[in-house]
């Protein structure tokens, strides 16, 4: 098999229906450029274009290997998902480079605007491992129905704001003369999407991101709260797990669930409540992440009690709405995080595929069961409409699914899917996959009854489903009644002290950062003076980098830094780039840093103003 075949199969394997495109495009390709395949002096294949009477290089012609390289060692140490936007595959190092060098999960998301080039491409690199190891995302113009203007839905996907400070657009070498057109418009996409991300920062009032004000309003249910570790071992390995979704499909088979109560652990998404309780069906918990959520959706008589999974950001409504027991897992804020360590519990997360589905399905596995059902997890537009009726309408609107893509179904040969659910498919892919490497005998079974298809599932009918694997009596809420919240009465009272400091965190952090502020006021004018002295020059930056510490190592920092991207990313460009002389490279860093303590300190201010009407009367309302 060449490489351009185990390609292929690739790419079948990630994205249905791909293989079928690209062999559909290579038959009809018009060889619109003068490709010229050659090899470097240090022996990689590589390709030139003939534009204008000259000769274009995609890699060097005497040292392919090594500006890739360079680049790579340039990048530093990446974090989990980090995003690339990549521009080009006319030069396979740097696309190989990530593929082998980096550990981490990638997102990666390559735009080429040649056929031509992308099939050349995949006669060189050998995607599998790749694949295998990071999400790598291919838009190549006119393979199927992927061309520039359709590409919105993966770069506001790749660009939400709090990931934005992760994003990296990179354009390859003699892209920008080729496809001078086609670059300028991906640069104005990605400049437009970061744009809209930051539309929250137009007034004061919305400078504050909704990610940290929701952490804040929910912070005080950690008091009280359970923690999802403790579900370990309080439910029975051998119960089997049912997620239920709000998916299409699920308008099919709801009524079946009430042979399962009882005989499972049924946990529902936020949106599948309402169907579930109108279906006289109580879940035995349920699951909401969404920041947006409106509170309407769960506004149903007898939701309010059902214990409840969520995020310390997700809709604050629908928190102060529920008023039974709300389990958290470690989610990575600071400042949380000190609470919840009081619990002496060990450490209990939850994988995120990018739903709450997939976030319900990790928690599932991470708690110990070894078989799980999947209802209305869809992963399509099953029937043209996007959910099951009497989720967010009584009766689901159809939708034209004509320009969509179209993956593998369970029961019919191809459904319509979007890029997001696209992406959850994926994950499920990979992760059940992982999760079968670590426990043998587990198993997944999709009893959508329609939708996508998820390999590495048993697909069969969900009351075929219930009758193989729910035959054991299980008392759930009893089962949850034995827990006790996560804090202790003294450590409880620490938690409301803690929260109710919050104010004077805020105002603390503000006046590290002013007196950082004023660090970078003398670095300035040190710099603009005609004989600067080097020694005080280096003394002062070694100042400025003992503030830049203590306040990253602030509680509050974190909750200030998620509400502007911005400023993170200037405090990382803080490993300045060199200018000619130490007087231009000292200016350029007060520049920089004047503006970060600006914002950090405008950010601070706000937050600690939220968080005097978030936490006031706590401890009256906590006794």
């Amino acid at each position: 098999m060449t490489i351009y075949e185990k390609n292929i199969h690739t790419l079948a394997k990630y994205y249905p229906g791909m293989d079928h495109n690209i062999e559909k495009a290579r038959k009809e390709l018009k060889e619109e450029l003068d490709l010229i395949e050659e090899l470097s002096a240090d022996g990689e294949p590589i390709l030139k274009i003939k534009k204008d009477g000259h000769y274009l290089y995609l890699a060097g012609k005497r040292c392919a290997r090594k500006p890739p390289e360079e680049w790579m060692q340039e990048q530093g140490e990446l974090c989990e998902n980090y995003t690339f936007i990549i521009m080009g595959m006319g030069n396979i190092g740097y696309l190989r480079e990530l593929i082998e060098c980096v550990d981490v999960r990638l997102n990666i998301i390559i735009y080429e605007p040649s056929a031509q080039i992308f099939l050349k491409a995949l006669e060189w690199l050998d995607l599998e491992k790749g694949m295998d190891k990071h999400l790598i995302i291919f838009w190549v113009e006119n393979i199927g129905m992927m061309t520039l203007d359709k590409m919105n839905d993966v770069l506001k996907s790749a660009m939400k704001l709090e990931h934005l400070k992760h994003v990296q657009l990179f354009i390859e070498p003699n892209y920008d003369i080729l496809f001078a057109d086609k670059c300028e418009q991906l640069i104005k996409k990605c400049n437009d999407t970061a744009l809209d991300s930051r539309m929250a920062y137009n007034t004061a009032k919305l400078f504050a991101n909704i990610d940290s004000i929701n952490t804040m309003k929910n912070a005080k249910y950690l008091c009280d709260a359970y923690k999802t570790i403790q579900l370990y071992e309080t439910i029975p390995f051998d119960v089997t797990g049912i997620v239920v979704a709000a998916g299409p499909s699920l308008n099919k088979n709801i009524k079946e669930l009430k042979k399962a109560k009882g005989k499972a652990l049924i946990i529902a998404v936020d949106t599948a409540i309402k169907p579930l309780l109108n279906a006289g069906i109580v879940p035995d918990m349920f699951f909401i992440v969404d920041a947006l959520k409106p509170v309407e959706l769960v506004e149903i008589e007898g939701a309010d009690t059902i214990p409840l999974v969520t995020t310390l950001n997700a809709a604050p409504e629908v928190l102060d709405y529920h008023k039974g027991k709300k389990f958290f897992y470690d989610e990575y804020y600071r400042f949380a995080e000190k609470i919840i360590s009081k619990s002496g519990l060990r450490w209990g997360d939850v994988a995120t595929g990018g739903s709450v589905a997939t976030n319900a399905f990790s928690l599932l596995y991470k708690i110990g069961l070894k078989t799980i059902i999947l209802v209305g997890q869809d992963l399509a537009l099953t029937g043209n409409k996007s959910h099951a009726d009497g989720t967010f309408q009584e009766k689901m609107p159809e939708i034209d699914t004509t320009d969509y893509q179209w993956v593998a179904g369970n029961y019919e040969e191809k459904v319509p899917t979007r890029t997001d659910l696209y992406s959850f498919l994926n994950w499920y892919v990979e992760t059940i996959r992982e999760f079968k490497e670590h426990v043998k005998d587990f198993r997944v079974i999709n009893a959508t009854e329609g939708g996508a298809k998820i390999d590495g599932t048993e697909v069969m009918t969900l009351k075929e489903a219930i009758a193989q694997t729910c035959t054991k009596e299980v008392d759930i809420a009893a089962c949850l009644d034995t827990l006790s919240p996560m804090l202790k009465e003294e450590d409880r009272v620490w938690a409301i002290d803690y929260l109710t400091g919050i104010p004077e965190q805020f105002e603390s952090l503000k006046k590290k950062t002013e007196k950082l502020h004023k660090s970078y006021c003398s670095l300035e004018r040190l710099c603009k003076k005609q004989k600067m002295d080097s020694k005080q020059y280096l003394t002062l930056l070694k100042t400025i980098k003992k503030q830049i510490k203590t306040i990253e190592n602030d509680d509050m920092y974190q909750l200030v830094t998620m509400t502007m991207p911005s400023a993170l990313k200037i405090m990382r460009d803080e490993e300045f780039e060199h200018l000619d002389t130490l007087q231009e490279e000292g200016k350029e860093i007060a520049r920089k840093g004047k503006l970060y303590t600006n914002l950090v300190t405008e950010g601070a201010g706000l937050l600690k103003t939220e968080s005097e009407q978030i936490f006031s009367g706590l401890k009256d309302k906590a006794n």
